[in-house]
Formats: C-alpha cells, sequence, structure tokens
C-alpha cells in the first residue's frame, strides 16, 4: 500500500503534464458567442445590411423594410416624377436663356430642320393638335422668329420659314432642341421603346379619370 500511495517523481510526471495540457487547452479555446435574441439578427448583420441600402431607400414607416410590392409602387411614382420635373427643369433652362418656352423651341427646330413645312406637318412632327400646333406657330412669328409665306399655287396652304433671329436662338440656346424626354425616347431601341408604350398604355387604363385630349397638347400646357 506505502509503495501504491507513494509514487515515485518519474511515475507522477506523464500525468501532471497531462492535466496541464488539458488545462491550457480550455484556456486557449475561443469563448461563445451569446446567440442573438430570436427573431433578431446580430448588430454586425444589421449595420452591414443597412450600408448595403441605397441613400434615400424607400421604407416602411416603422423603419423596417417595407415589402417589395410597395417599394416597387414607390419607386416608379419616384421615375414618373423624376421625368416630369426633368422636362420642368430643362423649360425653365430655356426660358432663361433664350426667353421662349421649350416646347416653343422644339417646334423652332422642326420648322428649321423641314424648312417650308406646314402647320399640319408640324403637328405631326411634334405629335400635337392643330390648334395647339397654331399656338405655337403664332408665338414664333409674334417674337419673329419664323414667317409665314403663303404657297404660290394654292393659296390656301402657308410655309413656314426660320427668321435670322430663329436661327439666331437656335444657336444660343441650350441642348437638346426636342426636350430631354424627347430626346432621350429617340434614343431608345424600338423593342424597348414598344414595350414602353404597353407599359404606359396599361398604367393610362387603369387610371379611372384621364384627360384624353392632353394627349395631343404641349407636356407643360401651353
Amino acid at each position: 500500500m506505502r509503495g501504491v500511495r507513494h509514487l515515485s517523481r518519474r511515475t507522477r510526471a506523464p500525468f501532471a503534464g497531462m492535466a496541464a495540457d488539458r488545462i491550457a487547452g480550455r484556456s486557449r479555446r475561443p469563448l461563445a458567442s451569446p446567440a442573438p435574441a430570436k427573431g433578431r439578427r446580430p448588430a454586425d448583420a444589421r449595420a452591414r445590411s443597412a450600408a448595403l441600402q441605397p441613400k434615400g431607400a424607400i421604407q416602411s414607416g416603422n423603419g423596417s423594410q417595407g415589402s417589395q410590392r410597395n417599394i416597387v409602387e414607390l419607386q416608379a411614382l419616384q421615375s414618373l416624377r423624376l421625368i416630369y420635373a426633368s422636362a420642368r427643369w430643362h423649360d425653365a433652362q430655356v426660358r432663361r436663356s433664350v426667353a421662349i418656352s421649350g416646347s416653343q423651341l422644339w417646334a423652332l427646330s422642326e420648322i428649321a430642320r423641314w424648312e417650308g413645312m406646314g402647320v399640319n406637318d408640324l403637328a405631326e412632327r411634334m405629335a400635337l393638335h392643330q390648334t395647339t400646333a397654331s399656338n405655337l406657330v403664332n408665338a414664333l412669328v409674334k417674337k419673329d422668329l419664323i414667317r409665314r409665306v403663303r404657297d404660290g399655287s394654292d393659296r390656301r396652304f402657308v410655309h413656314l420659314h426660320v427668321t435670322a433671329e430663329g436661327r439666331q436662338i437656335l444657336s444660343q440656346s441650350p441642348g437638346p432642341h426636342p426636350g430631354l424626354l424627347v430626346a432621350a425616347l429617340r434614343k431608345i431601341d424600338l423593342q424597348h421603346l414598344g414595350r414602353l408604350r404597353q407599359d404606359l398604355g396599361a398604367l393610362i387604363r387603369l387610371m379611372r379619370r384621364t384627360t384624353a385630349r392632353a394627349a395631343g397638347r404641349t407636356l407643360l400646357g401651353e
């Protein structure tokens, strides 16, 4: 028994080393992070998610991300607002620069491009009612930017010509002369333009109260 109780130093050494290794192993083991509360993401994950959100992203009223449909609806609304606001901004730039409206500038550029065209031709080129096109022509004639010339063989037909003052206005005015919206539409390929027309047509049909005659008027109601 005495021999059992009193182990030699050589016999005890391996056991002491094993115990020390176990203690050291427990101290080197990384501390487990506390599990996040049920239904909530860790703070660092929420921070990364917020950083990925685009500036000005639309969220629901309680601060959490709204439904995907609601987000898309509001983003589409913002796009329509941006289109209209950009048209108004360009019109204001033209008015400050050459003292005529954006629609008048577009009409003036079309007359310069198709020298000798008539009012009906202008209405067709700008997708306007004949009355609206006549109002634009009257405004340009009054400002001495274009002149009317009656046809020699048919006095009922009137040709439109740009004056020297009109050409000077075209050279001084900010572009594009047709306006930002028309210029952008002309850059879209036919396939995407047709899809855009269909989508806008569907939107118009869903609106219960639309003014059909507005399709033949200028964008800003001149």
